[in-house]
């Protein structure tokens, strides 16, 4: 008797059918990402799982990376805030609530957004992030709303990498300057000053510095609409940053000494004064200092009275907060041009004119509880009422800060959920619970019940915290054999053991180099797990060697010879045989031992020279090995995944069908053999043919970079943690129902 095939299994066999395993060929440039992007939503559309519905799980309370901030003229409760990887935010309540209103376009990087003074309505966004770190994401160029953010049209600049900023007449909305950085990885693409006169329909570049500058910041006179100034930043020489004018709508521009730094300088923020013409103040970073890190630069605040012919120091030795290549921020009060406000890791204000400067006020009040006290570090924007100054907006890696006494006291409006998370652990626990650290915002720990609502407390808790409210967290998970003692890593191997509820550290467990051996080498998420087969706690941690310890991090033991020049980027154990453990670093270089470590080799020949991003052993087969790779450093946008079902010795591309998207993470269905799920810089998609073919998982999941995954068989949840917008939780047992198909 025959069974007539579901409608389900149809469509499965459609999709399945479109392509082949095949390796994926390198996709730069914009036309390249925006083609992958239709083909996303291709997928997203015809997915047979699209009904699935992913559950927000929050956290809110904690914040994350604001980039920019914008608010319409007239409407003192209307607020736009862009996170730096979390799309475009709207409240119309003064920030009470607030709703996503970029969420399903080809980016979520978030440079710089603005609202036309003469059109309320009008909004632009800048996308690729406007500070160049090793996380920052880019953009497809600029977007445009007329109807308050409901629809947006991609403008173009599609190669601009990154915006700094977008500057919009204040008479006429169809004029509009962006400041275009370029990638941070390779030459040339669009940057520099562009500029349209028919609404974005057309735009041409009307400066240009190098083939290496960005242009990181501009402003458009107040007092004189023809009058613009404009920051370059040349990242590497540190020769071609400095300020440039243009006294004829951008027609034309010369660049400005008369007093101002003009070797070794680095990142450069602009102002100019509304309530005197002719004041402007150009920050500048100075790289001249001797030393490494944030000991060798210093932060130079410059004033200009005569429109930026003469320039002089505004005081005597360096401003009292780093600024650099990411917190870099000036702004001069509306009614005031000796008010001046700093944005570098700490707020700065000054009342006369940049002589002398104070912290902005650290009196912080909260929207829903949290157990920091103090404002957050790091300084991205700062947005002052030209209405009414007493008003000033700050955006940081905290969130969004709102007040009403010229920063001398905030609200903390943290109801946002975009906390940008790095790692995701689940445990066993009933309701199981989700352990993951975050840039900057500590790490977690919530149940699975838990869920973002408007209103309502979270259920995520902090794990640690330092005195500034956040911190960067990593790897976090709780002891196999005594749930009340938890492990986290900080930046660059700085392994901590703690008391759960306890937010600080009981010690610091990171391995160090004996005497003699070379110096260890740390990435900035360090690998960091306890093994699933000791029966007692064993920890696994991995600089360029890896390490183990059986005493909980008291002590560790090399269990190998350092495997090459840079960090391991990764370090998986097989769930199956104790012994076999795979070790990622640098460009496509693995090694794996099959003997617990007293013997390795490296991978075979088979892998392309790209990033290691995630390297899993599977729960089904000890042989097989899943690794990813990006190629984004090389500004190569293609999907890498590779398997190997005989421990390393030969490789098979399994990216198959995928579009051009960057994939960090991938995760076996242990309750199911075949099923296999990535995240991507886009979204979520998953194979139930062990990687022949893939289908999206990303109908209504928010555009986001997806930076790990985790199943929980016992519960059918599969738990995506994004690098800008929070947590979801998606049931997947409907996927398990199509294995082989």
């Amino acid at each position: 008797m025959k069974t007539a095939a579901s409608p389900l299994s149809i469509a499965m066999t459609l999709v399945l059918c479109a392509s082949s395993a095949q390796a994926q060929q390198t996709a730069s440039g914009g036309t390249a990402r925006l083609t992958a992007w239709a083909r996303h939503q291709e997928m997203a559309e015809s997915s047979p799982f699209k009904d699935l519905e992913w559950q927000r799980l929050g956290p809110k309370f904690v914040g994350g990376r604001i980039e920019s901030i914008d608010a319409p003229r007239g409407r003192p409760g209307t607020i736009y805030v862009g996170v730096g990887a979390g799309g475009v935010w709207k409240t119309t309540n003064g920030g009470l609530t607030f709703e996503p209103i970029f969420e399903h376009e080809s980016t979520f990087a978030i440079g710089d957004l603005t609202v036309a003074p003469s059109e309320p309505d009008t909004i632009w966004v800048g996308t690729g992030e406007a500070h160049l770190s090793g996380t920052s994401y880019s953009g497809t160029g600029v977007f445009k709303s007329t109807d308050g953010g409901i629809t947006w049209k991609n403008m173009g600049l599609h190669d601009s990498a990154h915006i700094g900023k977008v500057v919009i007449d204040p008479n006429d909305a169809n004029i509009v300057y962006v400041a275009a950085m370029g990638s941070r990885n390779i030459e040339g693409g669009e940057r520099g000053i562009y500029k349209t006169t028919d609404g974005g329909q057309t735009f041409r570049q009307v400066l240009f510095v190098g083939e290496e500058v960005a242009l990181v910041d501009l402003v458009l006179d107040p007092t004189d609409n023809t009058r613009l100034l404009a920051a370059a930043w040349d990242r590497r020489g540190r020769r071609e940053s400095g300020v440039f004018r243009s006294t004829d709508s951008g027609e034309s521009w010369e660049r400005l000494h008369g007093g101002l730094l003009d070797r070794d300088v680095g990142r450069v923020a602009i102002d100019v004064s509304a309530s005197e013409p002719g004041v402007f103040y150009a920050l500048m970073v100075d790289h001249s200092p001797e030393g490494e890190g944030r000991a060798g630069v210093g932060g130079i605040l410059y004033r200009s009275d005569d429109g930026g012919d003469t320039w002089y120091r505004t005081h005597d030795t360096y401003l009292p907060t780093y600024v650099g290549w990411d917190f870099c921020d000036v702004r001069i009060s509306p009614d005031n041009a000796d008010e001046v406000y700093i944005g570098g890791v700490r707020l700065l204000t000054s009342q006369d004119g940049g002589k002398t400067f104070e912290n902005g006020g650290e009196t912080v009040f909260r929207l829903h509880p949290h157990r920091g006290t103090g404002m957050h570090l790091d300084m991205h924007d700062i947005w002052i009422d030209p209405e009414n100054p007493e008003r000033v907006l700050l955006g940081n890696d905290g969130g969004i800060y709102v007040s009403w006494d010229r920063a001398q006291t905030w609200l903390h409006l943290n109801n946002l959920p975009i906390a940008e998370f790095y790692r995701v652990h689940l445990d066993d626990e009933e309701p199981f619970r989700i352990w993951a650290g975050t840039q900057d915002n500590a790490s977690l720990v919530a149940p699975s019940t838990a869920r973002f609502v408007q209103g309502e407390p979270d259920e995520w808790e902090q794990v640690f915290l330092d005195r500034w409210a956040g911190g960067d967290g990593f790897s976090t998970f709780p002891d196999p054999h005594d749930p009340a003692l938890i492990y986290y890593s900080q930046q660059q191997g700085d392994l901590k053991r703690a008391q759960f509820g306890q937010l600080e550290a009981e010690k610091r467990i990171r391995p160090v180099a004996e005497e003699g051996q070379t110096e260890l080498r740390w990435a900035w998420d360090t690998p960091f797990f306890a093994s699933v087969h000791a029966e007692t706690t064993r920890l696994y941690a991995a600089a360029q060697r890896v390490f183990v310890s059986d005493d909980r991090g008291d002590s560790w033991a090399p269990i190998s010879p350092d495997l090459g020049d840079g960090p391991l980027l990764t370090l998986s154990e097989s769930p199956l045989d104790a012994r076999r453990l795979v070790a990622g670093l640098g460009r496509g270089e693995l090694h794996f031992t099959e003997d617990g470590g007293e013997n390795w080799r490296p991978a075979a020949a088979g892998l392309p020279a790209k990033t290691v991003r995630d390297v899993v052993t599977s729960v089904h087969d000890a042989a097989r090995v899943y690794v990813t790779l990006s190629g984004v450093r090389d500004d190569d946008y293609a999907s890498y995944v590779y398997v190997t079902h005989d421990f390393g010795r030969t490789w098979e591309a399994i990216a198959s069908n995928l579009p051009d998207e960057p994939v960090n993470a991938i995760v076996e269905d242990p309750g199911a053999a075949g099923v296999l799920f990535v995240g991507t810089d886009l979204g979520v998609y998953a194979s139930t043919n062990a990687g022949a073919n893939w289908v999206s998982l990303g109908h209504n999941l928010p555009t986001a970079p997806v930076v790990d995954l985790a199943v929980q068989a016992r519960d059918d949840a599969l738990v995506a943690v994004t690098h800008g917008l929070s947590a979801f939780l998606l049931p997947i047992g409907s996927v398990r129902n199509v294995v082989g198909r």
